[in-house]
């Protein structure tokens, strides 16, 4: 019973010694952080690296990142995945269904139904997404021009960015079937 009191206490003495240095570390470690994030990024949340060397994280999160780029880049990717669906089609003659099939990706069912339900997946969540900011922007926006901190030009944008967002999401709603 002794010997379990006494493994008590040092598993108890520990914790409290690692919690203690966790929290010394934590209370020294916190404002360099957060001085680091103040010279790299304007919302003072991130602490990130550049990702290439001729590219600024600026760059990577407004730009690289925006919903605009990301829906250009779809267009790229539905036109690489109809490429590759017309070269499987002129393959399969030349080099028969078994080195097809071991390829991958090159069945029926994943190039016709597949790819346009992926690709439509993260074109719909990227609309959706860019609708939700767009509202918030403007709900928030609604707030800062009952407190006189933004003018009604600000507000204008913003209604306007809203309403524009929320029109491309509904009309990719219309536009878009599930392929089965």
């Amino acid at each position: 019973m002794k010997h379990k009191r006494s493994l008590l206490a040092a598993i108890g003495g520990l914790t409290f010694i690692s919690l203690a240095s966790a929290g010394f570390w934590w209370s020294n470690a916190i404002p360099q952080l957060s001085a680091q994030a103040d010279t790299n990024l304007p919302n003072n949340h991130l602490l990130l690296s550049p990702v290439h060397p001729d590219e600024p994280v600026d760059y990577t999160l407004n730009e690289r990142f925006s919903v605009e780029n990301s829906l250009e880049i779809i267009e790229q990717i539905k036109g690489a995945l109809l490429s590759f669906q017309r070269l499987t089609e002129k393959s399969k003659p030349v080099l028969g269904e078994q080195a097809i099939v071991g390829v991958g990706n090159t069945d029926w069912e994943t190039q016709n139904l597949g790819f346009s339900n992926w690709v439509g997946s993260v074109e719909g969540a990227l609309r959706k997404q860019d609708y939700q900011m767009k509202k918030l922007e403007f709900e928030f926006a609604q707030k800062q021009y009952q407190d006189g901190e933004i003018s009604q030009a600000i507000l204008d944008e913003k209604e306007s960015n809203y309403r524009r967002a929320e029109q491309e999401f509904k009309t990719f709603w219309d536009s878009f079937r599930v392929s089965d």
